[in-house]
């Protein structure tokens, strides 16, 4: 085929290796003719009992163990041995994918006990992105499964609309499939036929992993099978040559599907099994041009010939293709048939976060992280204390930096030209296609966004003004610090509170005291215990949180003189979002306060939510670049005007949170 890599003209293709080929093709086509034996026979009467004969079943199934009667709706589709359809409970009315399997198909012992297989791994699998199991019965016709309802069909409906997707609904998908598939591994089961026609999606566009006909459990670690199955353009080679296969198997199958769904078509896909098979042993594909690096290393990692060299899906969660890269949290059903309009997103020369933070001339380079947890729990002590060695490695980039003051730079002012609204970038995780159908609630972001726009648009620019409350209780960030090519982003509150947030999107917060920690986990599920109780399962992350509050202590300055609250409140607050652009690092908080830090003159504005107040709901505060706070209420902003250098950073954070609010919703 054009646009293979060609094989080195010395490559061996022995009477041995053609043995192989043969024996495994022969395999393989043994196993479909099997599964689609049946075909051809007499025409269904729609109006018979069971599925005997290939006949159809009834309109009404009843499930003697549960009582309960559905109504069988359309096909869905069908298999080797089964068919799939709509079946409706008529007593709740709730609408389930009902596969109906003829017991007069299943002639032979091992038949049975593949069916018998499949049921007793499925049923234990719980777990978003597996398509639910929810029971089985039997009469004497048929046996029946009832399963979620994945009303999107698959992603091969998906590919034959859109022929490609783009690189940021591929880590959208890829993300869903891993995670499904880090739980099925865990259960020490194998799929072994992970491929773009059992990734279901729901009506959410979430992928379910679906179909485990072929699954095997392993008994013992170490255990490889032998058994050669699967869907031929997605056999990894040591299936193919017997050599034993286990869960790396289903990692080559990731790495065909992130393929497929970036180039069309599978890697090794050809007009013949002889070919394919031959392709998938001599590892001989092609990467397209167009496909990034990023992509095209981790497609390589995954379909290494060798298993033991492929990632596990945990690195493949921490692949620089899926950490840095932009990710949909929601796709809409629209991606179905067309391509999404995503935010444009900033074109760096690499997609690692770049520190901005301070010229790289008065400032030595940022050194990636290369200190393991290992080393960290080896400086456990240390992490307690509030210095640290020099000798830490340093972060991607970093809030304010001890520097003397006639080392600062002399720049010119930021106008609104300068701060015209850029694009994106970073580890931004938003929503496609928000709902603007009602009216921003108060305090949400597009609430913000309304104030900030009747401002910008009603006030004139005045060269000074009194400030507006110098009593206000503001709870901004007033260091941070970018670990993100590694662990994550950290921060530091104006009232000592600590927190990270992790790049799995996990989040940690130590309280001001130091005395509580509280966990926000993947699902947003809080779980709070003492700095001397912590669970096992978190001590690695406890000491990551303590090593930023440590680093930040003794390597970072106030960004400003403004104090922060006298009572840090009943709620921790964390970091929901952040962001950086050529410009200035934006950061969202829980507490729905918008802050912005400028990097070429130092200054910060900081939008926060205050209802308590009479007569205003936002405070607006300014910090210089001498560090120096100054707060107005943006209602007198509004109507008084608006101090050149305050009105065009206010403008500057009209056009972020305007990008936000695009892709991550009204609400964020």
């Amino acid at each position: 085929m054009q646009g293979l890599e060609r094989a080195s003209e010395n490559q061996e293709t022995g009477k041995g290796v053609l043995k192989m080929l043969t024996k495994a093709t022969r395999a393989v086509t043994s196993h479909m003719k099997e599964m689609t034996s049946g075909k051809n026979h007499s025409k269904p009467d729609k109006q018979a009992v069971g599925l005997n004969n290939n006949m159809e079943p009834t309109h009404y199934i009843y499930d003697p163990g549960t009582q309960t009667t559905y109504l069988r709706g359309k096909l869905l589709g069908k298999g080797g041995f089964a068919k799939c359809y709509e079946l409706t409970d008529l007593k709740t009315n709730k609408v389930y994918a009902g596969k109906i399997i003829s017991k007069s198909r299943l002639t032979k012992p091992h038949q049975k006990e593949k069916i018998a297989r499949e049921i007793e791994l499925h049923r234990h699998l719980k777990h978003k992105h597996v398509v639910c199991f929810y029971n089985f019965f039997e009469d004497e016709e048929n046996v029946y499964i009832i399963l979620e309802l994945c009303s999107r069909k698959s992603l091969v409906e998906v590919l034959k609309s859109r022929k490609t997707l783009t690189e940021p609904e591929v880590r959208y998908y890829l993300r869903h499939l891993v995670l499904g598939c880090q739980h099925i591994h865990g259960q020490k089961i194998v799929h072994r036929d992970l491929k773009l026609g059992n990734m279901l999606l729901n009506e959410n566009m979430e992928i379910k992993i679906g179909d485990f006909g072929l699954a095997t459990r392993i008994d013992f670690d170490g255990e490889r099978k032998t058994t050669v199955c699967g869907t031929p353009n997605y056999i990894a080679p040591e299936v193919l040559q017997k050599t034993g296969h286990s869960y790396e198997a289903d990692v080559w199958a990731i790495g065909c599907v992130l393929y497929a769904l970036l180039v069309g078509r599978p890697p090794f896909e050809t007009a013949t099994l002889k070919e394919t098979y031959m392709r998938i042993t001599s590892n001989k594909y092609n990467v397209p041009a167009h496909i990034s690096n990023e992509a095209r290393n981790l497609i390589r990692k995954c379909l290494n010939p060798h298993p033991d060299q492929r990632p596990t899906l945990d690195q493949i969660m921490q692949d620089e293709f899926l950490v840095y890269g932009y990710i949909p949290k929601v796709l809409s059903g629209a991606c179905c048939t067309c391509a999404p309009k995503f935010p444009v997103i900033e074109t760096l020369s690499s997609s690692r976060p770049k520190s901005y933070a301070v010229p790289v001339s008065n400032h030595e380079a940022v050194q990636k992280i290369t200190s393991s947890l290992a080393q960290l729990k080896n400086h456990s002590s240390k992490l307690l204390s509030p210095g640290l060695s020099r000798k830490s490695p340093k972060p991607l980039a970093q809030g304010t930096v001890r520097e003397k003051d006639n080392e600062r730079l002399t720049l010119s002012p930021v106008t609104a030209q300068t701060l015209a609204p850029p694009v994106i970038a970073g580890g931004f995780h938003p929503v496609i296609c928000p709902d603007r159908s009602q009216s921003p609630k108060p305090g949400s972001a597009a609430n913000l966004l309304s104030h900030l726009e009747t401002c910008l648009r009603a006030s004139k620019t005045v060269s000074s003004l009194a400030p507006g409350s110098t009593n206000a209780n503001i709870l901004w960030v007033t260091k941070w610090v970018d670990y993100s090519n590694k662990y994550g982003f950290g921060f530091q509150l104006s009232n000592k509170m600590v927190g990270v947030l992790f790049n799995d999107m996990s989040r940690m917060a130590l309280s001001s005291d130091g005395r509580e920690i509280n966990y926000f986990d993947v699902t947003d599920k809080m779980s709070t215990f003492a700095t001397e109780n912590i669970p096992p399962s978190l001590q690695k992350r406890v000491q990551l949180l303590l090593y930023f509050g440590a680093y930040m202590d003794e390597h970072l300055i106030r960004g400003g003189d403004i104090q922060g609250p006298r009572h840090a409140g009943c709620e921790p607050v964390y970091m929901k979002k952040w962001f950086r652009t050529s410009k200035a690092i934006v950061m969202y908080l829980s507490n729905r306060t918008l802050q912005i830090n400028f990097f070429d003159d130092h200054t910060k504005i900081i939008l926060c939510y205050q209802p308590e107040i009479v007569d205003t709901t936002y405070l607006v505060t300014y910090i210089n670049q001498d560090r120096v706070a100054t707060t107005y209420f943006l209602s007198q902003l509004t109507s008084y005007g608006c101090p050149s250098v305050v009105h065009d950073r206010l403008l500057y954070a009209k056009n972020m949170l305007q990008n936000m609010i695009d892709i991550d919703g009204d609400d964020i």
